[in-house]
């Protein structure tokens, strides 16, 4: 069975949900995952946003003009421990690879709205690793936003990997905004071998059952069988603490 070990800051729940009424911070939350995507026309208006997580220690005011830096403030004192988490020693030894958004092809990475490429880029601005760009979509796909959920051999299909080298680091780090049933992360895994080292990051995973606090980082866990012909995915949430 292959393990993917992932990290979120956060849990994401739909607006309207059931689970979402009864956890603290649920809307601030699933506003700071909205400002990370910005995927929305027109975009959310900017919203008071107070992560445990984040310097400034009171609530600031986070849009898509902001989102990633307010992430990327979360982690930039934090990634010894990221590293630790991923299972090296140094951050420099973490190669940080995006999850495509749906409209990025190979010849579109510079141009089109790729987050998690802004994400890594940040991070990496900060010490934690450097960032490779090692899969695109084939063609633009509908975006699962509008209703579309693909399987994970759906998704797997529809992705293309880049000319770029797999690299030689100690550890592969995949990174997606919203992890919901781990499809994406273990589609891009088995593109890419499934044999390295790999772990995960988001900002956020979704969850239908109420926790602690939203805003509480989260791990969790992607598995699947790499031996089976249908990648069958489970994706496995540990408690808030």
């Amino acid at each position: 069975m292959r393990t993917i070990r992932g990290l979120a800051l956060g849990t994401y729940y739909a607006a309207g949900a059931n689970a979402a009424s009864s956890t603290p911070h649920a809307s601030a939350m699933r506003g700071l995952v909205y400002a990370v995507k910005d995927n929305r026309e027109p975009p959310n208006k900017p919203q008071a946003i107070a992560h445990p997580l984040h310097p400034s220690g009171h609530s600031v005011m986070v849009d898509r003009s902001n989102a990633i830096e307010y992430v990327t403030a979360m982690l930039a004192r934090r990634t010894t421990q990221l590293a630790t988490f991923f299972g090296v020693d140094d951050p420099r030894q973490v190669t940080l690879v995006p999850v495509p958004s749906s409209e990025v092809t190979a010849t579109t990475i510079e141009t089109a709205r790729f987050r998690t490429l802004r994400l890594c880029r940040a991070l990496a601005g900060v010490g934690l690793g450097t960032v490779e760009v090692l899969a695109a979509q084939a063609v633009p796909v509908v975006s699962k936003t509008k209703g579309l959920r693909r399987t994970a051999d759906q998704i797997l299909a529809g992705f293309v990997r880049t000319a770029t080298p797999i690299p030689r680091s100690a550890v592969i780090v995949l990174v997606d905004d919203n992890v919901q049933s781990g499809n994406s992360i273990a589609a891009l895994d088995r593109l890419l071998g499934g044999t390295r080292t790999t772990a995960a990051f988001a900002v956020a995973v979704t969850d239908a059952q109420e926790c602690k606090d939203a805003v509480k980082h989260r791990r969790f866990t992607v598995e699947y069988d790499e031996a089976a012909k249908v990648l069958d995915v489970d994706c496995t949430l540990d408690a808030v603490r």
